[in-house]
This record gives C-alpha cells, structure tokens and sequence, in this order.
C-alpha cells in the first residue's frame, strides 16, 4: 500500500453565477482504493430570493480517474437533503440530492448539484 492509497478528506465548494442559484460546500471522504466518497453537503437555493431555502445532505458515491486532459477526476453523490425555510415560512421537508463533478488534480473545475426539481451549473473549488 503505497502513501496515496490511504483515505483522505476534501471540501469543495460549488457555486452557481446565476440569480435565483445555489451554492454549497460539499466534505468528502475519498476512499482512493475503492473509488468510494462518503459526506455531507450543507447550502442554499434559490439565492437571491427572499427567504432562501437551506439544506443538509448526507450522501454517499463514487469517484474515477477519467485521463482526459485536465478533467482528472470525476465523481458522482447521491442522498437525502433536509430542505428548511427562514422565518416567516418556517418548515422543513426532505428531498433527493445528488451531486456530480469534473475537476483537474488540484479538486478544481466544474460540476451541477440538484435539490428535488432545482439544479445547479456550478464552478468547484477546492476550499
């Protein structure tokens, strides 16, 4: 087992250019032997409207080496969000999540992530 066989973490942070958009950070456990990611994504949709939803997801997934230029890596996630109102339209509802990306060997590059009918183009970050 060579050093870069062993689990390790990594956040990104995905953002759509858009009004009315979504952003999140996304943590991630890659399990580089096994193609495995495993964590958490906590956000917001619809930005720019009044009373932004927010969401928490759990979500689990996998992750290849393409050898396609600058796209390194792409990986896929699939969950369940919590979807929750601010004040005045308190409430909180699950709904799919999921999430997918293409980035270079720095974790940066492009990728959309969708919460129940909401989907997202986003520029990914390594954060």
């Amino acid at each position: 087992m060579s050093k870069n066989d062993a689990l390790y973490l990594v956040t990104l942070k995905f953002e759509s250019e858009v009004l009315g958009g979504g952003s999140m950070i996304l943590r991630l456990a890659v399990d580089p032997i096994h193609q495995t990611l495993s964590g958490q994504a906590k956000g917001t949709i619809l930005k720019g409207t009044e009373h932004s939803p927010s969401f928490t997801a759990s979500c689990n997934g996998t992750t290849h080496s393409t050898g396609f230029g600058d796209v390194v890596n792409v990986g896929a996630v699939r969950g369940q969000a919590a979807v929750s109102f601010a004040p005045p339209a308190i409430g909180t509802y699950l709904s799919p999540f999921s999430a997918d990306f293409g980035v270079d060997n720095n974790w940066n590059g492009q990728g959309t992530f969708t919460v129940g009918d909401n989907t997202y183009e986003c520029n990914v970050e390594k954060v």
